[in-house]
């Protein structure tokens, strides 16, 4: 009887140890450490019963899984206990005393782009998409949105449909990123190479988000003030899509924007891990950490033309346009002001993907995911 009780006094406050690390993990995912999630097997050997009313701690042991083992052993019960076949003691098993590690990224992913976008992203897309459709230059165009009603508001327009897409943006993107650099690693290749892989395969990931989203995106961006077009929101725009051009009108662009969000997210993780690693950026810390997120978020502009041509072809649907094929937006627009029409929104555009990396690679890496 004394046996028993001893043995369930210790498993209850193992349970309320494992119930406080859960309750803090649920508060905000970024804040609990790795360690705090990643608890310890103990196993607990319970002497003989005696008189003695004292519960003894002396035949346990404690051991602390690796992030490789938590992974491949999958564990996903809070509390596993299994019969060792000893008489004198059971094997008491805590594996991840919060969420799974699908659920924590996709909690991270949603966090860190909806934090970007909140905190300037979307100011920075709508800049983008003017001075793309328009001969404007960045100046003019802040001027412009934020002349009409609404003021300097108007940078943000589009936020409450643009929140949606970036929660599940980054929920995928950081998914995606993070396994596939875990399992290219795994493979025996360098860090240079994974992130590449892990940028290739978040990118893809996004486009299937992406592409409907931006359709929207850039239809209430174009038609703004526009008469006929006062009352537009992203269901009526969708609605208005869907009805001319069914529900492939929603993909319109699809293939540049998968060719863009891929070369996009690959160029910025492999040139900030080039600046981390090679470049050996990472010695100084935070500022290094950031410093190589700059770098690696101006350097994936390269791939400017891809933006400029899906902007231009979803302009198009969004005002009932037909859309016209890839290759033909290039010639128009080499024809209309040579190779620097292709790279039209550069500036803001670069000042996005600094903004987007440093959320996106630059805090994962100083996560450790």
């Amino acid at each position: 009887m004394v046996h028993t009780s001893k043995q369930n006094v210790l498993y209850l406050l193992i349970l309320l140890q494992t119930h406080v690390v859960v309750t803090i993990a649920s508060m905000n995912p970024l804040m609990v450490s790795r360690t705090a999630l990643l608890r310890s097997i103990r196993k607990v050997n319970t002497p003989a019963a005696t008189s003695d009313d004292r519960i003894s701690t002396s035949h346990s042991t404690l051991y602390s899984p690796t992030i490789d083992e938590w992974y491949d052993n999958g564990c996903d019960e809070l509390l596993q206990t299994s019969d060792n076949g000893n008489q004198n003691g059971e094997e008491v098993i805590l594996c991840n005393a919060g969420m799974n590690p699908v659920l924590k990224n996709l909690a991270r992913g949603a966090f860190l782009r909806v934090a970007s976008d909140i905190t300037g992203g979307t100011a920075l897309e709508n800049i983008k998409c003017r001075v793309t459709v328009t001969d404007h230059g960045p100046i003019k165009a802040i001027r412009d949105i934020c002349d009409k009603k609404g003021g300097w508001l108007n940078l943000w327009s589009g936020t409450p449909s643009r929140t949606i897409e970036g929660a599940l943006l980054g929920a995928v993107f950081l998914v995606g990123s993070t396994a596939t650099k875990k399992q290219v690693l795994a493979m025996g290749a360098g860090k240079n190479v994974a992130a590449l892989a892990g940028g290739v395969v978040g990118g893809m990931a996004q486009a299937v988000v992406m592409t409907p989203a931006g359709m929207v995106f850039t239809s209430l961006n174009v038609n703004k003030g526009k008469p006929g077009y006062e009352n537009d929101n992203a269901i009526t725009v969708a609605k208005r899509i869907i009805r001319e051009k069914g529900v492939e009108g929603m993909f319109v662009g699809a293939t540049p924007m998968a060719l863009r969000q891929s070369s996009n997210w690959a160029s910025r993780g492999l040139f900030t891990e080039l600046c981390r690693t090679n470049l050996k950026l990472s010695r100084y810390g935070l500022i290094g950490e950031i410093g190589s997120g700059v770098i690696g978020g101006v350097g994936s502009c390269w791939n400017t033309p891809i933006e400029t041509v899906r902007v231009l072809m979803q302009r198009d649907v969004g005002c009932g346009i037909p859309p016209k094929a890839f290759g033909q937006y290039v010639e128009d627009e080499m024809e209309r002001g040579g190779v620097p029409a292709l790279f039209r929104g550069v500036t803001p555009r670069a000042v996005q993907a600094v903004w987007q990396t440093v959320f996106m690679v630059v805090v994962p890496n100083l996560l450790g995911l």
